[in-house]
């Protein structure tokens, strides 16, 4: 298992990172298809807990809440937003399948999540200093998760969530925040040096805040993702990435990074 971790992330980081680096429409891509893969994954969970949404109607709302993040399309989302509603409850009338109002509210409630998640990290990147801090707030994340899963799987004795996630401990989520608030620290003070611009709106201290903001909350992302598998009875999203489970699986935190941090900046730099 482990070894299979480490040739997934060996592969996929390099992708992700340069995505990064070179922003605009290959982040975008890289969004855009991750979200959409966990979208299909989200509407597997459901159709096992007995509901069976509509994926293009999913897919539809992801779409629209990025163009947004892109083209800013504030005059049309609205009536867009209404039409999808409308035609989502449209389906369910000619449908006539099991628990049509609930899955018309999933549909719908997809979409917005995933959609959002993935446009507040579109958004993050076309900041000012947007490349410098997406570089930190993504890695901030996954030094983190990583802390956790080493010390928890160890030394963690007090579940956190145990009817959701049973293998996630307290000791796991104190070293979390913990390597959250060192890493965030230390990339605030590396990427300045790296980008030769002692003026970046990035400095340790401002790292070290979206660090601990980060490390704890996201947590709560990876927690609503278990909680939909529980129901669903199953423990990872999909197999579609060796040793790591499903897409769904490793942007769960990631889809509450990009909202968190981009409000955290809005409000610092405004």
């Amino acid at each position: 298992m482990l070894k299979k971790r480490v040739i997934s992330a060996a592969i996929l980081l390099p992708i992700v990172v340069a995505a990064v680096l070179l922003g605009g429409w290959p982040f975008t891509i890289l969004v855009l298809v991750a979200v959409l893969a966990a979208s299909v994954e989200y509407t597997q969970l459901l159709q096992r807990c007995g509901y069976r949404l509509p994926w293009p109607l999913v897919a539809a709302g992801i779409v629209l809440w990025l163009a947004d993040a892109i083209w800013h399309l504030e005059p049309w989302l609205a009536p867009a937003l209404a039409l999808l509603a409308l035609g989502s409850g449209t389906w369910q009338l000619f449908r006539r399948g099991e628990a049509p109002t609930a899955t018309w509210a999933l549909t719908l409630a997809g979409g917005l999540y995933l959609g959002l998640g993935g446009a507040y990290l579109i958004r993050l990147r076309a900041l000012p200093d947007g490349l410098w801090w997406t570089l930190t707030a993504l890695p901030v994340v996954w030094v983190a998760d990583s802390g956790a899963y080493a010390i928890g799987r160890r030394w963690g004795r007090h579940k956190m969530a145990p009817t959701i996630s049973p293998g996630k401990s307290w000791e796991g989520y104190a070293a979390e925040v913990v390597s959250g608030l060192l890493a965030g620290l230390c990339f605030g003070w590396l990427w300045p040096l790296v980008a030769g611009q002692p003026q970046l709106t990035l400095t340790p201290w401002r790292g070290l805040v979206l660090g601990g903001l980060l490390a704890v909350l996201t947590p709560l992302g990876d927690l609503f993702e278990s909680m939909i598998k529980r129901e669903a009875g199953v423990k990872d999203s999909s197999n579609l990435i060796p040793g790591h489970g499903g897409v769904f699986d490793r942007i769960d935190s990631l889809l509450w990074t990009g909202i968190l941090a981009w409000g955290y900046l809005t409000l610092l730099l405004a």
